[in-house]
């Protein structure tokens, strides 16, 4: 293991348990978190953040415990973008990290999925109301069995299930409204794409069987598999902070994504971080 990357990994964990401790503390004393004025703008891989950190004004690139940031303004708001890498456990280091750094008023994910609702075209967007984790429970003979998940205070069950601040998404509903409409080639096909609102479901797992499929459409009503979204809205919401998620539809669900993902991930990523810049003007 690369000695830097373990010493760096020990000490978001070391910050990740202080956090917890200063959240649970916070819970018995009446005190609330104190957010900054900063947004912090969270891609997976470095294809979704370009269009971000290209409009950046005065921007400086720096480090946090390793991992590589933007900050400047958007709008006239002050930002930092970073990658969080991929998965969840990444996810969650990398959020935790960040809001312990930099106090946010907000968390906007940006990023690409593959399209569980076989009505979303490549490079359509979808505004997350919902995001589930699908792969936490029981893997058994006859499919998932769901269950609650336990929290570090005394083992509390926490819902399956997490959903962005009502004020929040109907703001998103009114930049939707203003946004024209973008055009997309791909798959052979030239159009217009569309952005609404639609469920997110995350795991550790790229590929997955039409089987799981099939659950995901009829448990979850899913329109986007990816494997950030939920253990991001999972941190936020934990630790009260608001947060809104941007996915755009990239590839067909499948067992073996790899070279549509990587033909379409790009047309993907950067649909979705359009439109999350024009959502800033509304933030």
């Amino acid at each position: 293991m690369n000695t830097r990357f373990y010493y760096s990994l020990r000490a978001a964990l070391g910050i990740l348990c202080l956090l917890v401790l200063s959240a649970l503390s916070h819970a018995n004393t009446g005190l609330v978190y104190e957010p900054t004025e900063t947004i912090v703008i969270l891609g997976a891989v470095p294809q979704e953040t370009p269009v971000l950190t290209d409009a950046l004004e005065n921007p400086e690139k720096k480090s946090l415990w390793g991992i590589p940031y933007w900050q400047g303004t958007l709008h006239g708001k002050p930002v930092v973008v970073a990658i969080t890498g991929i998965g969840k456990t990444y996810t969650g280091m990398t959020t935790t990290l960040f809001l312990r750094e930099f106090r946010p008023r907000l968390v906007l994910m940006t990023g690409t999925g593959a399209r569980v609702n076989h009505k979303l075209r490549t490079g359509d967007v979808v505004v997350a109301t919902h995001t589930y984790e699908h792969d936490y429970g029981s893997l058994t003979s006859t499919g998932m069995t769901y269950r609650p998940m336990n929290s570090p205070d005394d083992g509390k069950e926490v819902e399956n299930e997490f959903t962005p601040d009502e004020a929040l998404l109907e703001l998103a509903k009114k930049a939707m409204a203003s946004y024209p409409a973008q055009t997309v080639s791909a798959n052979d096909e030239t159009y217009k794409n569309s952005v609404r609102f639609g469920v997110v479901t995350s795991s550790d797992l790229f590929g997955v069987t039409e089987r799981r499929l099939t659950l995901l459409r009829e448990k979850f009503k899913a329109d986007i598999m990816e494997m950030e979204s939920a253990p991001l809205g999972h941190v936020c919401e934990t630790f009260g902070v608001p947060y809104l998620i941007i996915r755009s539809g990239s590839n067909l669900a499948q067992e073996e994504p790899n070279n549509d993902y990587l033909r379409l991930g790009p047309i993907a990523a950067k649909e979705a971080a359009k439109f999350s810049l024009h959502l800033l003007q509304y933030l």
